[in-house]
């Protein structure tokens, strides 16, 4: 039987120029440039690969190939036509590159595949594009500088020294993730294009190494920060696949140790944090986050039997910076507990917004649960790594960039904290919750305790970027700015409260949280349209393009469908609306219906009932001041979310948090003129600390 080597060398011409080979296109073969590529006005190129050598032995082969691509690296390579042929072609040679790639495996030799030829000429395709090793050294620095711990981890410099032997999907990656912090920000694409090909150029040879799936991370994470949320699923949810397959998922694969155990859980792990902030939280192939309870939650020395054994997730990695004791947990991994919950209330927010809502007070509700597991991992958080214990607000930030591996995860889990506290009782849940289920009596109570809950956590948030931007520090993650947007939406809402000091400090928390998502629009795109959703809703609320130092409102109308999109991280960037974010085709695209946010049937009219002056002893806390809460009902015919009237008015009540809550007002001169806020002048809110020290001894971490 004829082999099929044999077979391939009959049917192409060897005479054919690397144009028309490329096209598998008859070639007329006029040398020195045939007549097909004059036409085109292409580069003619002829191999020198001598007649019958493709049909020969394999040695023979392999040298016709790596001259080929030799021709490829020297910038000799044949213009492009059309993307779809580059696709096209790559596919009609994996065969040859199969040959390639698997006789490097089976030698032994090590993986250092940074200077392996085809796999490089393939995944560029403009030689003037690969990537110098100044290049390379300047993408692994800007890695380490930005997006280290915060939150993936998936390897330490040591790891990546050596940058010859780096495989090249992980090189794109890498260039793929921190070329929006360059020069190079318009070559990310290039990059991403690069390392898709040849992570699938892995997986088709069967050859996928643990860089690979570092690979995946890094890209998910990289479309997280594009806003491009359904690729960066896709890539999330294919490493875990790979995960899976190679059984890095259980704990009974780290029995034994070896070289990659440390950098197989810190992969994992890295993973897990991205589901938990960006995650799919609907949908049958979801993956509940409810599974991982009894590893956030169960009580440490019980005796696990081999069966448990093999069901359970891998251990957490090891990390001693910042622990007092060996048996202190990490504080990057006290951030992936604290994101766990944070995944909670994702679920809990999806369940709101789809007119779910289990009445919150109810011991058996998923807040009630919630809470409780907060408190749970609250409690295994070591006295080292607490607010009162590390005193962040004291730190020089020349200290606090130095020693960024430890301080990065812990602004992650202070942010976090506080947005669990303040998603879980923003008054918008409630309020929407309330006009679709006319069961749903909110008691006076719960809005009483929730009210302070919301806007003690909220001014939190602002505390925390006050400092943040008083120390200079560098953050990326878009969750910082999810934050931000979650804090500002509870300050707009309470921009017309009937207290005027709660009034005006809204005013100035709302103005700070904006400033500092804004520092998040040059690099990524989600945060920008979380800024233009904001953006919207400021217009619709204030009935003007921005709510300036005289705006004093009585009531505010807010967006039901942009208050959804900014919980649920909804907000899409303006050049992923119409299409399929880089992955399906249109004809798979699928049709989201969005509401329209500026019309009346999807507002909310929002009232602050006005109380009376109080006068508030503040020798005893407060204690003395007293009025009872009270929410005026009015009648609303059950609708889905959107289709509300703007005759609906809500009267929210006139909690106690208000009147009786002198550590309110923290620090008189935060209340500055509006068009000069600049958090270059926090320090009055940062360093009289002692004159305030109620307010911060209360509801931190």
């Amino acid at each position: 039987m004829m082999s099929r080597e044999i077979h391939r060398g009959r049917l192409r011409s060897h005479e054919a120029c690397l144009n028309c080979r490329r096209k598998k296109t008859r070639c007329p073969a006029e040398k020195p440039a045939c007549s097909s590529c004059v036409r085109l006005n292409q580069p003619c190129l002829y191999t020198s690969v001598p007649r019958g050598s493709r049909g020969g032995q394999s040695s023979d082969r392999l040298a016709y190939l790596e001259e080929k691509v030799n021709l490829i690296l020297n910038g000799s390579r044949p213009a492009q036509p059309a993307r779809q042929e580059q696709g096209h072609d790559a596919i009609n040679d994996l065969s040859e590159t199969s040959y390639s790639t698997n006789t490097r495996l089976s030698s032994g030799e090590p993986n250092c595949s940074l200077n392996d030829p085809f796999l490089f000429g393939l995944g560029f395709e403009d030689s003037g594009l690969q990537a110098s090793s100044p290049a390379i050294a300047r993408g692994i620095d800007l890695y380490f500088e930005n997006c280290h711990r915060q939150p993936i981890w998936c390897f330490d410099r040591d790891e990546l020294r050596d940058q010859s032997c780096l495989s090249e999907e992980l090189v794109c990656s890498i260039l793929a993730l921190t070329s929006r912090f360059s020069r190079e920000q318009d070559q990310f694409q290039h990059y991403g294009d690069s390392a898709r090909s040849l992570i699938m150029l892995r997986m088709a040879n069967g050859t996928v190494e643990l860089e690979t799936i570092e690979s995946l991370c890094l890209l998910s994470y990289s479309s997280f920060i594009d806003g491009n949320i359904r690729l960066g699923r896709f890539h999330l949810g294919l490493a875990f696949q790979l995960c899976r397959s190679a059984k890095l998922d259980l704990e009974s694969t780290y029995v034994f140790d070896c070289s990659t155990t440390e950098r197989k859980k810190r992969l994992f792990w890295s993973l897990q944090s991205l589901e938990q902030s960006y995650g799919q939280q609907d949908g049958f192939l979801s993956v509940p986050s409810e599974i991982l309870r009894s590893f956030y939650v169960s009580a440490g020395g019980e005796q696990v039997s081999e069966k448990d054994l093999e069901s359970k997730p891998p251990p957490l990695p090891r990390d001693d910076i910042g622990c007092a004791r060996p048996s202190d947990i990490s504080i990057w991994s006290l951030a992936a507990h604290f994101g766990w919950v944070w995944s909670r209330v994702r679920t809990y927010v999806s369940e709101c917004a789809r007119n779910r809502l289990k009445a919150p007070w109810r011991n058996d509700s998923m807040y009630a649960m919630i809470l409780s597991d907060l408190t749970e991992i609250e409690n295994k958080m070591s006295q080292c790594h607490r607010y009162d214990s590390v005193k962040f607000y004291e730190r020089k930030g020349d200290e606090l960039r130095v020693n960024r591996d430890y301080w990065v995860p812990w602004l992650k889990l202070q942010f976090t904290y506080h947005s669990i506290l303040t998603v879980l009782n923003h008054p918008f849940l409630y309020i929407v919750a309330s006009q679709y289920n006319h069961n749903l009596a909110i008691p006076n109570a719960f809005w009483r305790r929730s009210s302070e809950l919301v806007l003690l956590h909220g001014t939190w948030i602002v505390r925390m970027i006050d400092m943040v931007s008083d120390k200079k520090m560098r953050l990326v993650d878009p969750f910082f700015g999810h934050a931000a947007a979650i804090a500002a939406t509870v300050h707009l809402y309470y921009c017309c409260a009937a207290d005027p000091r709660l009034k005006y400090k809204s005013k100035t928390d709302f103005a700070k949280c904006r400033r500092f998502l804004k520092r998040f629009v040059s690099f990524s795109p989600l945060c920008q349209a979380l800024d233009h959703t904001l953006n919207k809703m400021t217009r619709i609320a204030s009935g003007s393009e921005s709510v300036d130092y005289d705006w004093e409102p009585s009531k505010i109308h807010l967006s039901i469908p942009l208050m959804w999109d900014v919980l649920q991280v909804n907000c899409i960037p303006e050049h992923h609306e119409t299409s399929s974010g880089g992955l399906l085709h249109p004809s798979l695209t699928p049709a989201v219906a969005r509401e329209e946010s500026e019309g009346p049937a999807s507002t909310l009219e929002i009232i602050v009932a006005m109380s009376p002056e109080v006068t508030v002893n503040t020798a005893d806390g407060g204690q003395t001041a007293h009025m009872p809460p009270h929410l005026t009902h009015i009648r609303s015919a059950p609708a889905s979310p959107g289709s509300m009237a703007l005759g609906d008015k809500l009267v929210a009540p006139a909690d106690s948090l208000m009147t009786n809550t002198p550590w309110l007002w923290t620090d008189p001169s935060q209340f500055v003129d509006m068009d000069n806020i600049g958090y270059q002048d926090s320090d009055s809110a940062l360093g009289n600390i002692e004159g305030f020290s109620t307010w911060w001894d209360f509801g931190n971490l």
